[in-house]
């Protein structure tokens, strides 16, 4: 029993864009962590695997740093 589906979503989202780059997850951790994320590089890893849920604010500092990322290979 899921009981956040709304995070579930969310998460199945970031995992997906982040599958559609090249970064490797301590690229992402490091730019996470510099705009505030305060999860571990272990935890970004298992929440993009599924097995761990982070707090909302951090699900969206995550997101954030994914679409900073990813637009900056696109320039």
């Amino acid at each position: 029993m899921n009981l956040d589906p709304d995070g579930e979503e969310q998460r199945e989202r970031t995992a997906k864009a982040f599958r559609s780059t090249d970064l490797e997850v301590d690229e992402l951790w490091m730019h996470y962590f510099s705009i505030g994320g305060d999860a571990g590089a272990m935890e970004i890893e298992a929440y993009l695997h599924g097995s761990y849920m982070l707090r909302p604010i951090q699900r969206d500092l995550l997101d954030h740093a994914i679409y900073e990322l990813g637009n900056s290979f696109d320039n």
